[in-house]
Order: C-alpha cells, then sequence, then structure tokens
C-alpha cells in the first residue's frame, strides 16, 4: 500500500508502539491523526509528525463513536502535502494499537479493570473498525491493522484477561481479513513479543526477564509499516516470535511443558 499522502489514524498514539508508529508512517510520508487519553504527550507527537490529535478515552462507552467521528472531521484539517498526494479524502489506514494490561491471579482483578482491558483491547477495535469500514468499502480501498500480543497466541500465566482479550482480537482479524475479500480493504495482524514501553509499568508488574530481553518500539513501528507496504496480513515482532506460537497451536502439551520447565512470564 502507497504510505505516501495515505491518511493514518492511530489508536494509543501519545508512546510506546502507537508514537513510533506514527513517527514511522510520517518519515514514509504519511499524514497521521494520533488518538490518546494523554493530550500533551499527543501534542509532541503531532508536533513531531506533522499530524493532529485527537483525544480519545477508548475505555467509556462512547468513547470509539467519539474518536470516529472527530477523526473523520479532521481529516480535512491535514496537511496536503505534495501535488502529486491524493486529497484527503477519509481515513485510509486505521491501526488499533491501544492497548491496557494487568497482571496478577483472576481473582484479585476488580471487575473495573476485567471490563476496562476487555473494553480498550478487544471491543474498542471492533467499534472502531465498524464504524470507519463503510467509508474504506466505498472507497474501495483502505487497510487495517490490529496490534495484538504474543500473549494472544500462547496464553501467559497471570495475564489470562489481558490473553483472552487479545486472543479475541487475533480471530477478529482473521475472520474480518475473510470478509473483506475482494472490497479493495485488506487486513494486517501484528503481534509483537517483549517491547520496551510502558505497558509493563502500567500493568502493575515490571517485566522481569533477563531472555528475551525487550525490543525498542521502533522495532515493532518497522514491522507495521511493512506490514502495509507489502499486504501482510500476519507479522511476528520479531519474526522468531512465531515459532512458539505455532507449537502452541501444534502441540499444546509440549508447549505447556515447555512453558512451565522455562517460565512464561515476563
Amino acid at each position: 500500500m502507497r504510505l505516501r499522502g495515505a491518511v493514518v489514524l492511530v489508536t494509543g498514539g501519545s508512546s510506546g508502539i502507537g508514537a513510533a508508529t506514527a513517527r514511522c508512517l510520517a518519515a514514509a510520508g504519511a499524514r497521521v491523526l494520533i488518538a490518546g487519553r494523554d493530550p500533551c504527550r499527543l501534542d509532541a507527537v503531532a508536533r513531531d509528525t506533522g499530524g493532529l490529535a485527537v483525544e480519545a478515552d477508548l475505555c467509556s462507552p462512547d468513547g470509539p463513536a467519539e474518536l470516529a467521528e472527530a477523526a473523520l472531521e479532521m481529516v480535512g484539517k491535514l496537511p496536503t502535502g505534495a501535488e502529486d498526494e491524493p486529497a484527503c479524502d477519509g481515513i485510509d489506514i486505521l491501526i488499533n494499537n491501544a492497548g491496557v494490561g494487568w497482571s496478577g491471579p483472576v481473582p484479585e482483578m476488580s471487575p473495573d479493570k476485567v471490563a476496562e482491558i476487555l473494553a480498550v483491547d478487544l471491543a474498542a477495535p471492533i467499534e472502531l473498525t465498524r464504524r470507519l469500514l463503510p467509508e474504506m468499502t466505498a472507497r474501495g480501498r483502505g487497510r487495517i491493522v490490529f496490534v495484538s500480543s504474543i500473549a494472544g497466541a500462547t496464553a501467559v500465566r497471570g495475564e489470562a484477561v489481558y490473553s483472552a482479550a487479545k486472543a479475541g482480537l487475533g480471530s477478529f482479524a482473521e475472520s474480518l481479513a475473510h470478509e473483506l475479500e475482494g472490497s479493495g480493504v485488506s487486513v494486517s495482524l501484528v503481534v509483537p513479543g517483549v517491547i520496551n514501553t510502558p505497558f509493563f509499568d502500567r500493568r502493575g508488574r515490571p517485566y522481569g526477564r533477563k531472555k528475551p530481553g525487550p525490543l525498542p518500539a521502533e522495532r515493532a513501528a518497522e514491522a507495521i509499516k511493512t506490514a502495509l507496504e507489502r499486504d501482510l496480513q500476519e507479522v511476528y515482532v520479531p519474526g522468531w516470535m512465531r515459532l512458539p506460537a505455532r507449537l502452541h497451536g501444534a502441540a499444546p502439551r509440549l508447549f505447556g511443558v515447555l512453558a512451565h520447565r522455562f517460565g512464561d512470564q515476563g
């Protein structure tokens, strides 16, 4: 997909993978709308990218609908760019990146935290997609990217609800890709491993393993860019993470033994 001149909406864009992705795609010539909850950080990313900040709370019941409406209204305010770039007539790429987590035994989770994870990590991407997809299909072009997690592909002890939400996101992405065949709109699922972002501090427990070591957020951003440019349906970051995911699916008992032996807590 051509990135120069494309209009991109990135959720969770105030830090981590979202901020790195906004900068990476802007450097490739995309026009970015950066959504998130922290107005100061959003403004900083917007200044870096020449994009526009869209404050949004995807945890609230009306958050995804309000973000979709606000983003569509702001498309016309984006810089027009070079003469050979297409006019801004809608959102070309939606990157569902926003996510929250929590680490600990399920009985210790509060109902509010369970609801927040399911809302931000699963319900919000579905609702945003549902609202922005009709315009993409009407134009016959577009791409929707879902940023999942290796936790959704293999399940992680101590992160049961987060793993479930990310697994659901992966299934939704796969089903949607089948549904959109021939429409001109395509789907990518990006599955990061351990990425060095504020996510681990916010989940209540920092990442404590020596291996695999956390990768910079820019690695995930480059993977998203590659998925867009090469029309890839599924990308793991790093690429070797595909192996444990495949082992988990093909031989779950063996995977469970290995996970218990070497530790699957991060």
